[in-house]
Protein backbone atom coordinates (compact mmCIF):
# COMPACT_ATOMS: atom_id res chain seq x y z
CA UNK A 1 0.00 0.00 0.00
CA UNK A 2 2.78 2.36 0.77
CA UNK A 3 4.39 2.06 -2.47
CA UNK A 4 1.27 2.28 -4.30
CA UNK A 5 0.60 5.60 -2.31
CA UNK A 6 3.64 7.17 -3.15
CA UNK A 7 3.54 6.26 -7.09
CA UNK A 8 0.23 8.30 -7.04
CA UNK A 9 1.84 11.66 -8.70
CA UNK A 10 3.50 9.60 -11.15
CA UNK A 11 0.15 7.70 -12.09
CA UNK A 12 -1.21 11.24 -12.05
CA UNK A 13 1.93 11.77 -15.13
CA UNK A 14 1.09 8.82 -16.52
CA UNK A 15 -2.60 8.94 -16.90
CA UNK A 16 -3.24 12.52 -17.70
CA UNK A 17 -0.33 13.05 -20.31
CA UNK A 18 -0.99 10.14 -22.52
CA UNK A 19 -4.25 9.29 -21.79
CA UNK A 20 -6.58 11.92 -21.13
CA UNK A 21 -4.01 14.10 -23.52
CA UNK A 22 -3.57 16.62 -21.31
CA UNK A 23 -1.34 19.64 -21.68
CA UNK A 24 1.67 19.00 -19.44
CA UNK A 25 1.32 22.73 -18.06
CA UNK A 26 -1.56 21.06 -16.43
CA UNK A 27 -0.69 18.10 -15.38
CA UNK A 28 2.28 18.72 -13.76
CA UNK A 29 0.95 20.95 -11.29
CA UNK A 30 -1.48 18.95 -10.05
CA UNK A 31 1.34 16.16 -9.52
CA UNK A 32 3.18 18.45 -8.32
CA UNK A 33 0.40 19.27 -5.13
CA UNK A 34 -0.48 15.85 -4.82
CA UNK A 35 3.45 14.89 -3.90
CA UNK A 36 3.18 17.57 -1.46
CA UNK A 37 -0.32 16.37 -0.16
CA UNK A 38 1.17 12.29 -0.11
CA UNK A 39 4.84 13.42 1.61
CA UNK A 40 3.07 15.27 4.66
CA UNK A 41 -0.17 13.68 5.41
CA UNK A 42 0.53 10.35 3.99
CA UNK A 43 4.27 9.56 4.83
CA UNK A 44 4.86 12.31 7.72
CA UNK A 45 7.53 14.40 6.37
CA UNK A 46 7.26 18.26 7.84
CA UNK A 47 5.47 20.36 5.92
CA UNK A 48 8.55 23.06 6.13
CA UNK A 49 10.87 20.74 4.72
CA UNK A 50 8.59 19.41 1.99
CA UNK A 51 8.20 22.87 0.61
CA UNK A 52 11.84 23.50 0.82
CA UNK A 53 12.83 20.63 -1.04
CA UNK A 54 10.30 21.25 -3.66
CA UNK A 55 11.94 25.21 -4.04
CA UNK A 56 15.13 23.14 -4.46
CA UNK A 57 13.92 20.58 -6.86
CA UNK A 58 11.70 23.72 -9.10
CA UNK A 59 15.20 25.94 -9.05
CA UNK A 60 17.29 22.69 -10.16
CA UNK A 61 14.56 23.03 -12.95
CA UNK A 62 15.18 25.90 -14.12
CA UNK A 63 18.55 26.33 -13.34
CA UNK A 64 20.86 24.40 -15.26
CA UNK A 65 18.04 22.39 -16.83
CA UNK A 66 15.39 24.27 -18.53
CA UNK A 67 18.09 27.37 -19.18
CA UNK A 68 20.38 24.94 -21.51
CA UNK A 69 17.54 24.18 -24.15
CA UNK A 70 16.40 28.36 -23.70
CA UNK A 71 20.26 29.33 -24.59
CA UNK A 72 19.40 27.18 -27.71
CA UNK A 73 16.45 28.08 -28.51
CA UNK A 74 17.30 32.18 -28.35
CA UNK A 75 20.10 31.26 -31.01
CA UNK A 76 17.65 29.28 -33.41
CA UNK A 77 14.94 32.18 -33.10
CA UNK A 78 17.75 34.48 -34.05
CA UNK A 79 18.82 32.75 -37.45
CA UNK A 80 14.96 31.41 -37.87
CA UNK A 81 13.68 35.17 -37.85
CA UNK A 82 17.28 36.63 -39.76
CA UNK A 83 16.59 34.03 -42.51
CA UNK A 84 19.30 32.14 -41.93
CA UNK A 85 17.55 29.02 -40.85
CA UNK A 86 16.35 29.52 -44.08
CA UNK A 87 20.14 29.53 -45.98
CA UNK A 88 20.99 26.05 -43.51
CA UNK A 89 17.54 24.47 -45.13
CA UNK A 90 19.09 25.70 -48.71
CA UNK A 91 22.76 24.34 -47.75
CA UNK A 92 21.87 20.93 -46.15
CA UNK A 93 18.69 20.47 -49.23
CA UNK A 94 21.82 20.66 -51.44
CA UNK A 95 23.62 18.18 -49.93
CA UNK A 96 20.21 16.14 -49.67
CA UNK A 97 16.61 16.76 -50.37
CA UNK A 98 15.66 13.11 -49.01
CA UNK A 99 13.93 13.80 -45.57
CA UNK A 100 15.19 10.39 -43.99
CA UNK A 101 19.24 10.97 -44.65
CA UNK A 102 18.13 14.30 -43.18
CA UNK A 103 17.07 12.95 -39.84
CA UNK A 104 19.78 10.03 -39.70
CA UNK A 105 22.31 13.26 -39.94
CA UNK A 106 20.54 15.65 -38.09
CA UNK A 107 18.29 13.66 -35.77
CA UNK A 108 20.49 11.09 -35.30
CA UNK A 109 24.25 12.26 -36.02
CA UNK A 110 24.25 15.65 -34.99
CA UNK A 111 22.01 14.93 -31.98
CA UNK A 112 24.28 12.55 -30.86
CA UNK A 113 27.03 15.08 -30.71
CA UNK A 114 25.39 17.64 -28.78
CA UNK A 115 24.82 14.69 -26.53
CA UNK A 116 28.41 14.13 -25.57
CA UNK A 117 29.42 17.58 -25.46
CA UNK A 118 25.99 19.44 -23.58
CA UNK A 119 23.42 16.59 -23.13
CA UNK A 120 19.97 17.41 -21.17
CA UNK A 121 17.62 19.22 -23.45
CA UNK A 122 20.04 20.71 -26.14
CA UNK A 123 20.52 17.36 -27.79
CA UNK A 124 16.35 17.14 -28.59
CA UNK A 125 15.67 20.94 -28.38
CA UNK A 126 18.60 22.15 -31.55
CA UNK A 127 18.52 19.03 -33.88
CA UNK A 128 14.07 19.22 -33.68
CA UNK A 129 14.78 22.96 -34.49
CA UNK A 130 16.72 22.28 -37.50
CA UNK A 131 14.44 19.96 -38.75
CA UNK A 132 11.37 22.20 -38.40
CA UNK A 133 13.52 24.89 -40.27
CA UNK A 134 14.25 22.28 -42.59
CA UNK A 135 10.39 22.31 -43.30
CA UNK A 136 9.92 19.21 -41.30
CA UNK A 137 6.07 18.69 -39.72
CA UNK A 138 6.92 19.76 -35.99
CA UNK A 139 5.27 16.33 -34.38
CA UNK A 140 7.65 14.13 -36.51
CA UNK A 141 10.84 16.79 -35.82
CA UNK A 142 10.20 15.84 -32.30
CA UNK A 143 9.37 11.89 -32.64
CA UNK A 144 12.48 11.73 -34.68
CA UNK A 145 14.82 13.22 -32.32
CA UNK A 146 13.53 11.88 -29.00
CA UNK A 147 13.61 8.43 -30.76
CA UNK A 148 17.03 8.94 -32.45
CA UNK A 149 18.30 10.19 -29.16
CA UNK A 150 19.17 6.81 -27.29
CA UNK A 151 22.36 5.09 -27.87
CA UNK A 152 24.34 8.41 -26.64
CA UNK A 153 22.27 9.01 -23.50
CA UNK A 154 24.90 7.09 -20.87
CA UNK A 155 27.80 8.76 -22.40
CA UNK A 156 26.19 11.98 -22.58
CA UNK A 157 27.93 15.28 -21.43
CA UNK A 158 31.35 13.85 -21.38
CA UNK A 159 29.84 10.65 -20.13
CA UNK A 160 28.60 12.42 -16.95
CA UNK A 161 25.98 9.73 -16.05
CA UNK A 162 28.47 6.80 -16.06
CA UNK A 163 30.79 8.34 -13.87
CA UNK A 164 27.91 9.69 -11.47
CA UNK A 165 26.87 6.17 -11.47
CA UNK A 166 30.89 5.22 -10.30
CA UNK A 167 31.05 7.53 -7.72
CA UNK A 168 27.54 6.51 -6.12
CA UNK A 169 28.57 3.24 -6.07
CA UNK A 170 31.80 3.22 -5.42
CA UNK A 171 32.08 0.90 -8.60
CA UNK A 172 35.13 0.70 -11.03
CA UNK A 173 34.22 3.82 -13.74
CA UNK A 174 36.67 1.54 -16.06
CA UNK A 175 34.36 -2.08 -16.15
CA UNK A 176 30.99 0.23 -15.85
CA UNK A 177 31.99 1.47 -19.48
CA UNK A 178 32.91 -1.51 -20.75
CA UNK A 179 29.90 -3.04 -19.89
CA UNK A 180 27.69 0.01 -21.07
CA UNK A 181 30.07 -0.46 -24.03
CA UNK A 182 28.67 -3.75 -24.45
CA UNK A 183 24.80 -3.13 -24.28
CA UNK A 184 24.83 0.21 -25.77
CA UNK A 185 26.26 0.37 -29.21
CA UNK A 186 23.54 -2.57 -30.11
CA UNK A 187 20.86 -0.71 -29.18
CA UNK A 188 22.40 2.17 -30.86
CA UNK A 189 22.45 0.34 -34.14
CA UNK A 190 19.02 -0.76 -33.30
CA UNK A 191 18.22 2.88 -33.14
CA UNK A 192 19.39 4.20 -36.48
CA UNK A 193 16.62 1.86 -38.09
CA UNK A 194 14.05 2.92 -35.63
CA UNK A 195 15.29 6.46 -36.75
CA UNK A 196 13.87 5.86 -40.55
CA UNK A 197 11.10 3.67 -39.62
CA UNK A 198 9.25 6.50 -37.67
CA UNK A 199 9.07 8.80 -40.21
CA UNK A 200 8.59 6.43 -43.46
CA UNK A 201 7.86 2.65 -42.09
CA UNK A 202 9.85 -0.26 -43.73
CA UNK A 203 9.09 0.62 -47.32
CA UNK A 204 10.65 3.56 -46.72
CA UNK A 205 13.71 2.00 -45.00
CA UNK A 206 14.69 0.33 -47.84
CA UNK A 207 15.37 3.21 -50.49
CA UNK A 208 18.03 4.05 -47.90
CA UNK A 209 19.38 1.29 -46.40
CA UNK A 210 22.94 2.50 -47.18
CA UNK A 211 22.59 5.71 -45.48
CA UNK A 212 21.16 3.45 -42.50
CA UNK A 213 24.30 1.51 -42.57
CA UNK A 214 26.99 3.50 -42.28
CA UNK A 215 25.02 5.76 -39.80
CA UNK A 216 24.50 3.11 -37.27
CA UNK A 217 27.82 1.02 -38.01
CA UNK A 218 30.28 4.18 -37.95
CA UNK A 219 28.63 5.16 -34.52
CA UNK A 220 27.99 1.73 -32.86
CA UNK A 221 31.54 0.42 -33.80
CA UNK A 222 33.66 3.63 -32.51
CA UNK A 223 31.11 3.62 -29.16
CA UNK A 224 32.43 0.06 -28.59
CA UNK A 225 36.24 0.48 -28.84
CA UNK A 226 36.27 3.23 -27.30
CA UNK A 227 34.80 2.37 -24.25
CA UNK A 228 36.08 -0.69 -24.34
CA UNK A 229 39.66 0.91 -24.61
CA UNK A 230 39.73 4.53 -22.97
CA UNK A 231 36.66 4.25 -21.22
CA UNK A 232 33.37 6.05 -22.34
CA UNK A 233 33.84 9.81 -21.86
CA UNK A 234 34.45 10.33 -25.29
CA UNK A 235 32.59 7.98 -26.73
CA UNK A 236 29.59 9.60 -27.86
CA UNK A 237 32.01 12.60 -29.14
CA UNK A 238 34.04 10.12 -31.34
CA UNK A 239 31.32 8.32 -32.14
CA UNK A 240 28.72 10.78 -33.64
CA UNK A 241 31.79 12.75 -35.20
CA UNK A 242 32.72 9.88 -37.76
CA UNK A 243 29.04 9.14 -38.49
CA UNK A 244 28.33 12.81 -39.41
CA UNK A 245 31.52 12.48 -41.27
CA UNK A 246 31.30 9.19 -43.10
CA UNK A 247 27.50 10.16 -43.67
CA UNK A 248 27.91 13.51 -45.05
CA UNK A 249 31.00 12.06 -47.97
CA UNK A 250 28.69 9.10 -48.67
CA UNK A 251 25.87 11.71 -49.40
CA UNK A 252 28.30 14.40 -50.88
CA UNK A 253 29.35 11.49 -53.13
CA UNK A 254 25.91 9.86 -53.96
CA UNK A 255 25.09 9.80 -57.63
CA UNK A 256 21.64 8.47 -58.36
CA UNK A 257 18.69 9.92 -60.88
CA UNK A 258 15.67 8.27 -58.67
CA UNK A 259 13.55 10.54 -56.94
CA UNK A 260 14.22 11.31 -53.38
CA UNK A 261 11.69 10.43 -50.29
CA UNK A 262 9.78 13.62 -49.08
CA UNK A 263 6.52 13.66 -46.80
CA UNK A 264 3.25 12.98 -48.37
CA UNK A 265 2.13 16.19 -50.06
CA UNK A 266 5.59 17.42 -50.56
CA UNK A 267 6.80 17.43 -54.28
CA UNK A 268 9.52 14.50 -54.70
CA UNK A 269 12.73 16.47 -56.47
CA UNK A 270 15.20 14.38 -58.13
CA UNK A 271 18.49 14.43 -56.85
CA UNK A 272 22.01 14.50 -59.34
CA UNK A 273 25.49 13.17 -58.32
CA UNK A 274 26.24 17.39 -58.55
CA UNK A 275 25.93 19.21 -55.57
CA UNK A 276 25.68 22.79 -55.98
CA UNK A 277 26.52 23.37 -52.03
CA UNK A 278 27.65 27.14 -51.09
CA UNK A 279 30.38 26.39 -48.29
CA UNK A 280 30.41 29.87 -47.33
CA UNK A 281 26.59 30.10 -46.82
CA UNK A 282 26.93 26.42 -44.88
CA UNK A 283 29.95 27.14 -42.58
CA UNK A 284 28.84 30.62 -41.49
CA UNK A 285 24.84 29.03 -40.76
CA UNK A 286 26.42 26.28 -38.72
CA UNK A 287 29.25 28.87 -37.32
CA UNK A 288 26.98 29.12 -34.07
CA UNK A 289 27.11 25.34 -33.30
CA UNK A 290 30.58 25.16 -34.57
CA UNK A 291 31.70 27.71 -32.10
CA UNK A 292 29.49 26.11 -28.94
CA UNK A 293 31.20 22.67 -29.78
CA UNK A 294 34.55 24.66 -29.49
CA UNK A 295 33.52 26.33 -26.52
CA UNK A 296 32.23 23.28 -24.79
CA UNK A 297 35.11 21.33 -25.02
CA UNK A 298 37.37 24.65 -23.88
CA UNK A 299 35.49 25.24 -21.12
CA UNK A 300 35.76 21.18 -19.94
CA UNK A 301 39.02 20.87 -20.47
CA UNK A 302 41.03 19.32 -16.97
CA UNK A 303 42.95 22.54 -16.85
CA UNK A 304 39.83 24.74 -17.20
CA UNK A 305 36.90 23.20 -15.83
CA UNK A 306 37.77 23.78 -12.23
CA UNK A 307 38.15 27.53 -13.22
CA UNK A 308 34.68 27.83 -15.01
CA UNK A 309 32.98 25.61 -12.91
CA UNK A 310 33.47 27.93 -9.67
CA UNK A 311 35.42 25.50 -7.66
CA UNK A 312 39.23 26.68 -8.33
CA UNK A 313 40.48 29.30 -5.72
CA UNK A 314 39.52 32.79 -6.75
CA UNK A 315 36.91 32.26 -9.06
CA UNK A 316 33.95 30.66 -6.55
CA UNK A 317 32.07 33.72 -7.88
CA UNK A 318 31.61 31.70 -11.43
CA UNK A 319 29.26 29.36 -9.20
CA UNK A 320 26.05 30.39 -7.06
CA UNK A 321 25.45 27.89 -4.24
CA UNK A 322 23.66 27.99 -1.43
CA UNK A 323 21.97 25.40 1.46
CA UNK A 324 18.27 25.34 1.09
CA UNK A 325 16.91 22.38 3.20
CA UNK A 326 20.17 19.86 3.19
CA UNK A 327 23.31 21.02 4.13
CA UNK A 328 24.62 17.86 2.35
CA UNK A 329 22.87 18.84 -0.90
CA UNK A 330 23.77 22.44 -1.33
CA UNK A 331 22.22 23.95 -4.63
CA UNK A 332 24.92 25.16 -7.18
CA UNK A 333 24.80 26.32 -10.79
CA UNK A 334 27.72 27.01 -12.22
CA UNK A 335 25.96 29.39 -14.47
CA UNK A 336 29.51 30.63 -16.84
CA UNK A 337 29.89 26.47 -17.96
CA UNK A 338 26.55 25.82 -18.65
CA UNK A 339 25.36 25.29 -21.93
CA UNK A 340 22.99 27.59 -21.79
CA UNK A 341 25.42 30.17 -21.58
CA UNK A 342 28.11 29.47 -23.60
CA UNK A 343 25.24 28.64 -26.16
CA UNK A 344 24.41 32.47 -26.26
CA UNK A 345 27.73 33.19 -25.91
CA UNK A 346 28.65 31.24 -29.06
CA UNK A 347 25.53 32.65 -30.51
CA UNK A 348 26.84 36.02 -30.13
CA UNK A 349 30.45 36.09 -31.55
CA UNK A 350 28.72 33.75 -34.53
CA UNK A 351 26.00 36.76 -34.82
CA UNK A 352 28.94 39.21 -35.88
CA UNK A 353 30.13 37.06 -38.40
CA UNK A 354 26.86 36.58 -39.97
CA UNK A 355 25.71 40.48 -39.79
CA UNK A 356 23.14 40.04 -37.26
CA UNK A 357 22.43 42.53 -34.76
CA UNK A 358 22.48 42.68 -31.03
CA UNK A 359 18.88 44.09 -31.19
CA UNK A 360 17.56 41.14 -32.82
CA UNK A 361 19.07 38.86 -30.19
CA UNK A 362 17.59 40.40 -27.64
CA UNK A 363 13.93 40.89 -29.53
CA UNK A 364 14.22 36.77 -29.48
CA UNK A 365 15.33 36.18 -26.27
CA UNK A 366 12.15 38.24 -24.61
CA UNK A 367 10.15 36.19 -27.63
CA UNK A 368 11.71 32.72 -26.49
CA UNK A 369 10.71 33.43 -22.59
CA UNK A 370 7.27 33.85 -23.23
CA UNK A 371 7.25 31.16 -25.56
CA UNK A 372 9.13 28.65 -23.40
CA UNK A 373 7.25 29.79 -20.55
CA UNK A 374 4.29 26.79 -19.74
CA UNK A 375 8.01 24.50 -20.46
CA UNK A 376 9.12 25.87 -17.20
CA UNK A 377 6.43 25.68 -15.09
CA UNK A 378 6.14 22.24 -16.20
CA UNK A 379 9.56 21.59 -15.92
CA UNK A 380 10.07 23.16 -12.18
CA UNK A 381 6.73 20.73 -11.15
CA UNK A 382 8.55 17.70 -11.94
CA UNK A 383 12.06 18.37 -10.56
CA UNK A 384 10.19 19.49 -7.32
CA UNK A 385 8.25 16.49 -7.47
CA UNK A 386 11.59 14.46 -7.98
CA UNK A 387 13.22 16.24 -4.86
CA UNK A 388 10.52 15.96 -2.93
CA UNK A 389 10.38 11.99 -3.83
CA UNK A 390 13.79 11.91 -2.94
CA UNK A 391 13.71 13.22 0.81
CA UNK A 392 14.68 11.01 3.80
CA UNK A 393 14.75 11.74 7.29
CA UNK A 394 16.64 12.60 9.26
CA UNK A 395 18.22 15.16 7.64
CA UNK A 396 22.22 15.36 9.01
CA UNK A 397 24.91 18.25 9.07
CA UNK A 398 27.78 16.49 7.90
CA UNK A 399 30.11 18.77 9.29
CA UNK A 400 28.67 18.80 13.01
CA UNK A 401 27.11 15.65 12.02
CA UNK A 402 24.06 17.60 14.20
CA UNK A 403 20.25 16.88 13.20
CA UNK A 404 18.80 19.46 11.12
CA UNK A 405 15.24 17.94 9.83
CA UNK A 406 13.44 14.89 11.35
CA UNK A 407 9.71 13.91 11.52
CA UNK A 408 7.62 14.25 14.72
CA UNK A 409 8.50 10.53 15.99
CA UNK A 410 12.01 11.30 15.86
CA UNK A 411 12.35 8.17 13.71
CA UNK A 412 13.66 7.46 10.53
CA UNK A 413 11.98 8.25 7.75
CA UNK A 414 12.94 6.24 3.68
CA UNK A 415 12.34 8.34 0.68
CA UNK A 416 8.68 7.28 -1.36
CA UNK A 417 10.91 6.61 -4.13
CA UNK A 418 13.06 4.18 -1.89
CA UNK A 419 9.75 2.79 -0.62
CA UNK A 420 8.39 2.13 -4.10
CA UNK A 421 11.83 0.61 -5.24
CA UNK A 422 12.14 -1.22 -1.51
CA UNK A 423 8.27 -3.22 -3.07
CA UNK A 424 9.80 -4.12 -6.31
CA UNK A 425 12.83 -5.60 -5.08
CA UNK A 426 10.58 -7.65 -2.56
CA UNK A 427 8.37 -9.30 -5.21
CA UNK A 428 11.16 -9.81 -7.97
CA UNK A 429 13.57 -12.93 -8.03
CA UNK A 430 16.97 -13.72 -9.35
CA UNK A 431 16.14 -14.81 -12.68
CA UNK A 432 13.79 -11.92 -13.29
CA UNK A 433 15.91 -9.15 -11.92
CA UNK A 434 18.53 -8.81 -14.75
CA UNK A 435 14.99 -7.82 -16.94
CA UNK A 436 13.41 -5.43 -14.40
CA UNK A 437 17.09 -3.69 -14.34
CA UNK A 438 16.88 -1.41 -17.36
CA UNK A 439 12.96 -0.74 -16.66
CA UNK A 440 14.22 0.77 -13.42
CA UNK A 441 16.82 3.34 -14.97
CA UNK A 442 13.95 4.06 -17.27
CA UNK A 443 11.87 4.69 -14.42
CA UNK A 444 14.61 6.86 -12.86
CA UNK A 445 14.76 9.03 -16.19
CA UNK A 446 10.65 9.40 -16.29
CA UNK A 447 10.85 10.89 -12.53
CA UNK A 448 14.17 12.86 -13.05
CA UNK A 449 14.07 13.59 -16.86
CA UNK A 450 17.91 12.70 -16.58
CA UNK A 451 20.15 9.61 -16.54
CA UNK A 452 22.25 11.18 -14.53
CA UNK A 453 19.69 11.36 -11.67
CA UNK A 454 18.58 8.10 -12.06
CA UNK A 455 21.87 6.97 -11.48
CA UNK A 456 22.29 8.67 -8.45
CA UNK A 457 18.74 7.53 -7.55
CA UNK A 458 19.15 3.81 -8.25
CA UNK A 459 22.00 3.01 -8.55
CA UNK A 460 23.15 1.63 -5.06
CA UNK A 461 20.00 0.17 -5.47
CA UNK A 462 20.76 -2.19 -8.39
CA UNK A 463 24.17 -2.26 -6.37
CA UNK A 464 22.37 -3.63 -3.02
CA UNK A 465 19.96 -6.25 -4.78
CA UNK A 466 22.98 -7.74 -7.48
CA UNK A 467 24.46 -8.07 -3.68
CA UNK A 468 22.10 -9.94 -2.35
CA UNK A 469 20.87 -11.73 -5.18
CA UNK A 470 24.34 -13.28 -6.43
CA UNK A 471 24.58 -11.29 -9.51
CA UNK A 472 26.85 -9.05 -10.96
CA UNK A 473 26.84 -5.34 -9.38
CA UNK A 474 28.67 -4.03 -12.59
CA UNK A 475 25.94 -6.24 -14.74
CA UNK A 476 23.21 -4.81 -12.79
CA UNK A 477 24.32 -1.04 -12.33
CA UNK A 478 25.05 -1.16 -15.78
CA UNK A 479 21.33 -2.31 -16.45
CA UNK A 480 19.84 0.80 -14.98
CA UNK A 481 22.70 3.10 -17.06
CA UNK A 482 21.40 2.00 -20.65
CA UNK A 483 17.93 1.33 -19.14
CA UNK A 484 17.65 5.15 -18.24
CA UNK A 485 17.90 5.77 -22.44
CA UNK A 486 14.74 4.20 -22.61
CA UNK A 487 12.95 6.54 -20.25
CA UNK A 488 14.55 9.41 -22.47
CA UNK A 489 12.12 9.07 -24.69
CA UNK A 490 8.77 9.05 -22.40
CA UNK A 491 10.30 11.23 -20.20
CA UNK A 492 7.89 14.57 -19.44
CA UNK A 493 10.79 16.98 -19.37
CA UNK A 494 12.38 15.51 -22.29
CA UNK A 495 8.79 15.71 -24.51
CA UNK A 496 8.58 19.31 -23.05
CA UNK A 497 11.46 20.54 -24.26
CA UNK A 498 10.37 18.61 -27.70
CA UNK A 499 7.24 20.18 -27.82
CA UNK A 500 8.45 23.80 -26.32
CA UNK A 501 11.32 23.63 -29.83
CA UNK A 502 9.21 22.52 -32.30
CA UNK A 503 5.81 24.75 -31.36
CA UNK A 504 3.72 22.30 -29.71
CA UNK A 505 3.16 22.97 -26.61
CA UNK A 506 0.29 20.98 -25.22
CA UNK A 507 0.22 18.36 -27.42
CA UNK A 508 2.86 16.66 -24.62
CA UNK A 509 0.37 14.04 -24.27
CA UNK A 510 0.16 12.63 -27.94
CA UNK A 511 4.16 13.04 -28.36
CA UNK A 512 4.10 10.65 -24.75
CA UNK A 513 1.85 8.32 -26.75
CA UNK A 514 3.79 8.09 -29.95
CA UNK A 515 6.99 7.66 -28.37
CA UNK A 516 6.01 4.94 -25.59
CA UNK A 517 5.22 2.58 -28.61
CA UNK A 518 9.11 2.77 -29.28
CA UNK A 519 10.21 2.80 -25.68
CA UNK A 520 8.63 -0.43 -24.42
CA UNK A 521 9.87 -2.62 -26.95
CA UNK A 522 12.88 -1.14 -26.26
CA UNK A 523 13.40 -1.26 -22.67
CA UNK A 524 12.43 -5.08 -22.82
CA UNK A 525 15.04 -5.64 -25.41
CA UNK A 526 17.28 -4.02 -23.49
CA UNK A 527 16.01 -6.46 -20.04
CA UNK A 528 17.03 -9.32 -22.52
CA UNK A 529 20.15 -8.53 -23.34
CA UNK A 530 21.30 -8.11 -19.74
CA UNK A 531 19.54 -11.36 -18.46
CA UNK A 532 21.43 -12.71 -21.35
CA UNK A 533 24.82 -11.39 -19.99
CA UNK A 534 23.73 -12.64 -16.65
CA UNK A 535 22.90 -16.12 -17.81
CA UNK A 536 24.11 -17.00 -20.77
CA UNK A 537 27.49 -15.19 -21.57
CA UNK A 538 28.47 -14.11 -17.71
CA UNK A 539 32.11 -14.70 -19.03
CA UNK A 540 31.48 -10.94 -20.75
CA UNK A 541 30.78 -9.23 -18.44
CA UNK A 542 33.84 -7.32 -16.96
Amino acid sequence: MDALIASLPLIVLLVGLPVLMKPAVKVAPVAWLLTILVAVFYFGFPMQVTLLAALQGALTGLFPIMYIPFGAIVIYNVLKSSGWMGKLQNAMSSLTSDRRAQALLIGYGFSAFLEGICGFGSPVAIPASILVGLGYNPMMAALVCLVANTGPVPFGSLAIPTSTLALTTGLDFMKLSQMSGRIMPIMAFIMTFATVYVMSGVKGMKGVMPAILITGLSFSIVQFIVCNTIGSTLATILGSLACIALLAVYLYNRKSNEAVWVFPGETAPVESGTKNLNFKELGLSWLPYILLTLLILAVNLPSTAPVFSGKAPGFEWLMIKFEIYNPAKLYAFSWLQSPGTVMMIAGLIAFRFMGIRFNEFSTQFQVTLKQMMPAFITVACILSISEVMNMALPIIDPKSKMIVWANAAGVAQKSMIATMAQSLVDTVNQQLMPVFSPLIGALGVFITGSNTSANALFGNLQKLTAHGMGLSDILLATGGNVGASAGKMISPQSIVIAATAVGLMGEEGLIMRRTIKFAIPYALFLGLLVWMYAFVFPGLIP
